[in-house]
């Protein structure tokens, strides 16, 4: 059976699997009751054709037993029992060979008799009411008598409609029992593909793994398969990226390095002793495009490291800030920043370096936007069953407006001071959605910014220990 894919496209396949069981089912639940309704039907006029045609057999006994069959004497007791058909009116009328009436209802139309000694039956409308007639032909030695029995049709009505009623709801109840396996036959039958669905649903935009074939159904089979080649073909490409950008970062930091070595000599033998200006601008633009390389090394890792997901590993966060202490510290003494750490221990499940970066690039941004005499905190812990790491600074802030606007690559708020690129905070939250976490971005106390990475899964429990400040 085929759908109109015009009306069917949109639906999912459980829709097509009720229509394409439902419809046929119906159609044979109706096709079988039109069928036994007509047997019963059938059954019951016979039954009625039998007691008409009892009336016929009683007036030929009666005929039979008088000594003159053309002189009828039909009492008044008699022809009342013959008559007592309610709710039907029963009508007859016996005639002779030369068509009077013997006894019965004069006003009884002619009918054709059969030849032979059978009952006929047949249908026909008497004082404007349907009627069903029996005709029968008595062979008598003085001459043919001819015997009519009509009766109306109430009782045949009210059985057709009982027969109805008594097998309607059976069969409704048996579509409605019937409607109702087969909706949670399909749906118990779906649940594996369902299953399918909310694991191939829970997983980020660049998850790569295979899909296992264990307990699903072998008609998706060749269907998950062709979705694994694709993996398996795509995760080669990003392996591919990976060592390409690992490649990149050795092959542009080896001449940097050297630029920054040839300045530094060409510095001490003088060459800048009439210009110092120029070598300060020369230094902060190789500062600049190591800083940029940098980030875009850490942007383009964070975003192809998706497929690595699998390799997770238990990463104590109170560990992770601990190591930003000594990277950042001197940055900060430079500008006069207090910088301090409120660690509490906790634990998740993710990637070090990466999370070493995210934690960075925000410690970098406190410390690039954060005025000379500032405060910057930072803290990890949990809060509500979620594990969190934040940094919070007294510069600035981020105006409502800008709060999108400084995820997307490049963006920088307009009059930033510094020499910023644009690429921390999407760096921040590319890493954040590889662990499941979100950045959240809101006014500090002191009215800068905090920056604080929520982690909503993965979360586990830390081995008990004292909070320290450091």
């Amino acid at each position: 059976m085929h759908l109109p894919t015009s009306r069917t496209g949109h639906w999912g396949l459980r829709q097509r699997l009720l229509v394409a069981l439902l419809i046929p089912l119906i159609l044979i639940l109706v096709a079988s009751s039109m069928f036994d309704y007509r047997l019963a039907k059938q059954t019951a006029n016979a039954a009625h054709d039998q007691g008409l045609a009892d009336s016929i057999f009683d007036l030929e006994s009666h005929i039979r037993k008088q000594r003159n069959p053309a002189f009828l004497d039909l009492t008044e007791e008699t022809e009342a029992m013959l008559r007592s058909n309610a709710p039907d009116m029963l009508y007859f009328s016996i005639r002779n060979a030369e068509g009077k009436v013997l006894a019965g209802d004069s006003n009884l139309p002619g009918f054709a008799m059969p030849t032979d000694d059978e009952v006929a039956f047949s249908d026909g409308v008497h004082l404007s009411k349907a009627v069903r007639i029996a005709v029968h032909r008595l062979k008598l030695p003085a001459g043919d008598i001819y015997i009519v029995v009509m009766e109306t049709t109430e009782k045949r009505i009210l059985s057709s409609q009982r027969i109805l009623t008594a097998m309607v709801l059976p069969n409704l109840a048996v579509i409605f029992a019937t409607l109702l396996a087969v909706f949670f036959g399909v749906r118990q039958g779906l649940l594996p593909l369902r299953a399918v669905e909310l694991e191939i649903a829970a997983r980020s935009v660049n998850d790569l793994r295979e899909i296992e074939l264990a307990g699903t159904p072998s008609e998706i089979h060749p269907l998950l398969r062709r979705l694994n080649e694709l993996f398996t073909l795509l995760r080669e490409s990003v392996e591919i990226q990976q060592r390409f950008i690992a490649d990149a970062a050795h092959q542009l930091r080896t001449p940097l390095a050297g630029l920054q070595m040839q300045l530094d000599l060409a510095a001490g033998e003088g060459a800048f002793n009439n210009n110092s200006e120029r070598l300060g601008h020369i230094e902060e633009a190789t500062a600049r495009i190591g800083h940029l390389l940098a980030q875009l090394l850490a942007y383009a890792r964070a975003e192809t490291s998706n497929a690595i997901a699998a390799s997770f590993e238990a990463v104590a966060l109170d560990q992770l800030v601990e190591k930003s202490a000594s990277t950042f510290l001197d940055a900060a003494l430079v500008k006069d920043i207090d910088l301090g750490f409120e660690i509490a221990p906790a634990t998740v499940r993710g990637l070090s370096w990466m999370l070493q970066e995210a934690l960075g690039n925000l410690i970098d941004n406190a410390i690039r936007y954060t005025p000379h005499g500032g405060i910057i905190t930072v803290r990890c812990g949990e809060a509500d069953g979620q594990a969190f790491v934040e940094v919070e600074d007294s510069g600035p802030g981020i105006s409502e407006e800008h709060l999108k606007q400084v995820f997307e690559r490049f963006y920088r708020i307009p009059g930033s001071p510094g020499n910023g690129c644009g690429l921390g905070l999407p760096i921040v939250s590319e890493i954040a959605q590889l662990h499941g976490a979100t950045v959240e971005l809101t006014s500090s106390k002191t009215g800068g910014l905090l920056a604080r990475i929520r982690f909503l899964h993965g979360l586990e429990s830390p081995s008990p220990a004292q909070n320290r400040q450091v």
